[in-house]
């Protein structure tokens, strides 16, 4: 398994974090899921795959390069990536999440992988099921309780999620990852092993999570 999907979990939660301290009336809604992420579990997942995996230590590797700020400024200068941000900040959270975007891939560097790994996952040597133990890592029943909780409870969290939810969201991500703009970028990612696509599915697979939307 590629290190994608321990970007895609790492990139979930910085950005969960980042709107957590970031914007009143959705702060304390978010800081509840941040709660229900089972950091520690996932983090000693990471470090077992880059004990035995050397194509997710190279991958590690480039994310804390200079080469991946360049791969980043691409991705961010893309017209459709923009549209993805001024779409979640006008129908989504109702705040410019410019500076939060921006801060992500500081906050992708700065995660330190566990310098310990418990016996019983060290023991494993399967590295194809990663995806499935990170998701199976993720508490599912409780955030979906908490979304549903929260999409009746907080007018401002029941708008984001709608936005997420909605078809637009993914069209445009859609046309972003389709892009002429945005092929080169991703070309360096995949040869990096960090699949695009598999990030995508992770992420639409937790929005889906909680209940439909009307």
């Amino acid at each position: 398994m590629t290190f994608s999907t321990s970007v895609s979990v790492i990139l979930f939660i910085s950005a969960i974090s980042c709107w957590a301290t970031a914007f009143g009336g959705l702060r304390e809604d978010l800081k509840d899921f941040v709660a229900l992420v089972p950091r520690r579990r996932i983090g000693y997942i990471s470090a077992r795959y880059y004990i035995f995996d050397p194509k997710f230590r190279q991958a590690v590797e480039f994310v804390r390069s200079d080469e991946f700020i360049a791969t980043w400024q691409q991705v961010r200068a893309a017209p459709d990536f923009v549209n993805i941000i001024n779409y979640v900040s006008d129908y989504g959270s109702g705040y410019d999440i410019t500076t939060l975007v921006d801060s992500l891939p500081t906050r992708l560097r700065a995660y330190q992988l566990s310098r310990t790994v418990p016996v019983e996952l060290m023991l494993r040597r399967d590295l194809t099921t990663f995806l499935w133990e990170v998701m199976h890592s993720l508490p599912r029943t409780r955030i979906y309780s908490l979304i549903a909780q929260k999409s009746k409870q907080s007018p401002e969290f029941a708008k984001l999620y709608k936005a997420l939810r909605d078809k637009e969201f993914r069209e445009l991500v859609q046309r972003a990852r389709l892009s002429r703009d945005l092929q080169d970028p991703i070309k360096k990612l995949s040869q990096k092993s960090i699949n695009v696509d598999e990030i995508l599915q992770i992420v639409f697979e937790v929005i889906s999570w909680g209940p439909k939307t009307s």
